[in-house]
């Protein structure tokens, strides 16, 4: 936080907090002697060399001596080697060898520092007094750390000039009290002391780009591990075959098919992670397998699970992309304090000429916007200050301007301002931060940095689904770039599938590379991408069949949800026959145009899904241009709590999304409000920016990579369609299972309900609750009243279906 003073600021005098008055000449005759005199000290030190013994050999009386004509003076002075002669070498060795070593050249770069600091705000403001203090301090710790391994064997011969003699007597003093290696840990605990309260950029960079490190070379160390034991396991599996007693020809193409589909696989591990060999759940069958294709799946519970879509193996070779595809950004964030006064001070008399006072005004500036936070004073309505947003924009020229009143736990009210100069947020520095590798993120999504610029992650497990909302231009499609990224960047092909819905055919084309990698695809559709609404609609229906299965699997296997059956298959407490399952992430970049299309037939499984998908591991990023309520229906938005709002057209447009104002307020160019369920006031974030060459950058990285030979697999929904008719020829409605979720949904047995939501006459819903009756579904009629319904969830409803 940054405290700002309310009083005016004088004409004449820029540095109200140091105390130094200066007129414009006397600020630039002394920026000048600063710079003049750092550039001079600079070509001193630079030009340094042992080699001159000028401070050595020659006295200062001496050295006033060679200005009278001494001649043994002048041959001395004469064969100085330094840029600024013998003066310069008596300067350079001062400060080089009885100083702090050549850790003395950040002398004139602070020189240089307060010159321009002169020229460019006039002052010198206490911040670079102080941070040029702890560079100064950070020289001094990098001269006893020099002196402290010159005492390191093997290390004897660095020259003095590394450390200095202060550097070298501090050194000694600090080795005989803690040793050599408690002065190496005490000297670096300084330093990064130092870095973390003044330079907390830095350290954070430095933090970011050595953890990064440590987990590539642990990468890389468990990589050439798993090398070593691939030929070990090749071996053995060769003398395995070479000492059977079948002809060598079969053996040869038993070798050749280990080496195209487990390369990495044990042949005697008793639970290898090959690829699946059972058939994929919609009843296709590969045309280069052996095996005999299993009967027609028959609708209905099995007594053995169904079978495994074919995924790829966990031991396969792969490669996660590394953050060095991605393109760095230059984040650094200047603050102009000249700025933040005037805002601070026009804020102030805005809001007097309202009649309103404030106190403790304090400022957090932010890549995008800076919060102007403060208390109201006694009296005053948070009602007046909410409605003043449009005259505060006025006064302060500002695009807009939005208003937060209360914040929530702080009782204060804050006001954000846009910056004149945004920063930009790049995805890079998202997924270089240690919060995005954090383990407690399951499905990290690497959503951008707050208005005080620290980095924010979010976890699509717990949400655990996402609305977004934001007009053209707004940075939607960025936003849903960077979610897919971060998930790309984290996971592993066995680990997670991608649906993908884009009716723009545009905007996600790019993923279209990772079929074999990252894609789940519907076996009546077949494209990677999905485009067209009637393909959308069979991909929802089979994603619902998906989650049924899951269901199925999870029974049986006795687990509540899919983190706890992928610990136990991966520990082994669970039959052979169960295998881990990847989570599936739906992405549905246009819903107004699905909506407009097909809106019951994709309002029901987006609900289905919405409602009972969390516990099976599928999770859906929905995303619209157009809030409306006939596309964010009330049944969708009931079961999307986490939502996303871009800058949109009006405010009720920001009512539909997040369910009240402050979308329409926004920048745009990815300025957004996060709202996360359970939270009364959304978080202003600045998304992250990644690039249409970055994302195909990431997708070609990928998909060079050796995929299984089948993507993922969804269920059919013909298959199971065809198997519902035949079941509801022989005695239910075929719509039974419909009217039976729409029921249980609604909370109501209402005939007219079936007729209205169904398209269907009166005679046929009568039937249907009948048959609803019947199953025990709901009760008997009573008159003219609605029938009681005896299903209280979709869950419960599955059994009796």
């Amino acid at each position: 936080m940054r405290m700002v003073s309310s009083e005016p600021l004088p004409k004449r005098v820029r540095a109200p907090r140091t105390g130094v008055a200066l007129d414009r000449r006397q600020q630039r005759a002394l920026a000048l002697v600063l710079a003049v005199g750092a550039i001079l000290l600079a070509l001193a030190l630079l030009s340094y060399t042992p080699e001159d013994q000028a401070y050595a050999s020659l006295s200062w009386r001496e050295l006033i001596g060679m200005l009278r004509g001494d001649a043994d003076v002048r041959l001395k002075a004469e064969a100085t080697q330094n840029w600024l002669g013998v003066l310069g070498a008596v300067v350079a060795q001062f400060l080089i060898v009885f100083g702090i070593g050549y850790a003395a050249l950040v002398i004139p770069g602070i020189l240089g520092w307060w010159a321009w600091e002169l020229v460019r705000r006039r002052t010198i403001l206490p911040l670079v007094w102080r941070r040029s203090a702890a560079v100064g301090l950070l020289a001094v710790l990098g001269a006893v750390l020099a002196g402290v391994l010159r005492g390191v064997p093997g290390m004897a011969d660095l020259p003095l000039e590394w450390s200095g003699m202060v550097g070298a007597f501090l050194a000694a003093v600090v080795r005989q009290l803690l040793g050599t290696v408690g002065a190496v840990l005490v000297v670096l605990s300084g330093i990064a002391l130092v870095l973390v309260l003044e330079f907390p950029r830095l350290g954070e960079w430095l933090w970011q780009k050595g953890n990064f490190g440590w987990k590539q070379l642990r990468t890389w160390w468990q990589r050439q591990q798993r090398q070593q034991r691939q030929p070990r396991h090749c071996s053995q599996s060769v003398q395995a075959e070479s000492s059977s007693e079948e002809p060598p020809e079969p053996a040869r193409i038993i070798r050749v098919r280990l080496r195209e589909t487990a390369l990495a696989e044990p042949a005697s591990s008793p639970r290898s992670a090959t690829l699946h060999s059972e058939q994929p759940s919609d009843g296709r069958v590969e045309p280069d397998r052996e095996t005999p294709p299993s009967p027609a799946p028959v609708p209905g519970r099995q007594s053995e699970p169904p079978a495994a879509p074919v995924t790829m193996s966990e031991a396969a070779p792969y490669t996660p992309p590394s953050p060095e595809l991605l393109i760095p950004g230059d984040e650094a964030l200047e603050v102009d304090e000249e700025e933040l006064q005037t805002n601070a001070r026009l804020l102030r008399e805005k809001l007097e000429t309202f009649r309103i006072g404030i106190e403790n005004l304090t400022v957090t500036p932010g890549p995008v916007v800076t919060q102007y936070e403060f208390v109201p004073a006694a009296g005053v309505k948070i009602s007046q200050i909410e409605s003043l947003s449009d005259d505060i924009a006025l006064a302060l020229k500002a695009p807009g301007v939005r208003i937060i009143a209360p914040v929530p736990g702080r009782g204060t009210v804050a006001v954000e301002i846009p910056n004149h100069r945004r920063a930009l947020v790049r995805f890079r520095s998202i997924v270089e931060s240690p919060l995005f590798w954090s383990t407690e993120l399951l499905l990290p999504l690497g959503l951008g940095k707050t208005i005080t610029g620290e980095i924010y992650c979010a976890d699509l497990a717990r949400m655990p689904h996402l609305l977004i909302a934001g007009a053209t231009g707004s940075g939607k499609s960025v936003g849903l770039n960077t979610m897919i990224l971060s998930l790309l960047f984290r996971l592993r092909p066995w680990e997670l599938k991608l649906v993908i819905i884009d009716p723009k055919k545009v905007e996600l084309t790019p993923y279209a590379m990772l079929e074999h990698h990252f894609l789940a695809l519907s076996p009546e559709v077949g494209e990677p991408i999905v485009t067209s609404p009637e393909a959308a609609v069979i991909v929802l229906k089979a994603v619902v069949l998906e989650m049924e299965r899951r269901y199925d699997i999870l029974a049986q296997a006795g687990q509540r949800n899919i983190v706890e059956y992928n610990r136990r298959v991966r520990d082994g407490k669970l039959e052979s026959h169960f295998q881990p399952m990847p989570y599936i992430v739906l992405v549905i970049d246009e819903l107004a145009d699905l909506m407009l299309t097909a809106a019951r037939m994709v309002e029901e499984p987006i609900t289905r899904l919405a409602q009972l998908a969390r516990a099976v591991g599928i999770h859906l990023l929905v995303a619209t241009q157009r809030p409306s309520v006939d596309v964010l229906t009330g049944l969708i938005k009931a079961n999307f709590p986490a939502r996303i709002a871009y800058q949109v057209a009006s405010r009720v447009d920001s009512r539909v999304i997040l369910d009240m104002p402050g979308a329409e307020q926004l920048l745009g160019n990815g300025d957004m409000l996060f709202l996360p369920g359970g939270v009364p006031k959304p978080i202003r974030l600045q998304n992250a920016y990644v690039s249409l060459e970055e994302v195909e950058a990431v997708c070609s990285f990928i998909a060079q990579q050796p995929g299984v030979g089948e993507p993922y697999w969804l269920p059919s929904v013909s298959e199971r369609e065809g198997g519902q008719r035949a079941a509801g020829a022989g005695g239910r409605d075929p719509l039974f299972a419909e009217a039976a979720r729409l029921v249980v949904r609604h909370q109501q047995g209402s005939v007219s309900l079936l007729q209205r939501r169904l398209k269907i006459g009166y005679s046929r819903a009568a039937r249907i609750m009948d048959e609803l009756e019947a199953a025990g579904i709901v009760g008997p009629a009573d008159g003219s009243r609605a029938r009681q319904v005896l299903v209280r969830s979709e869950a419960e409803l599955e059994g009796f279906l």
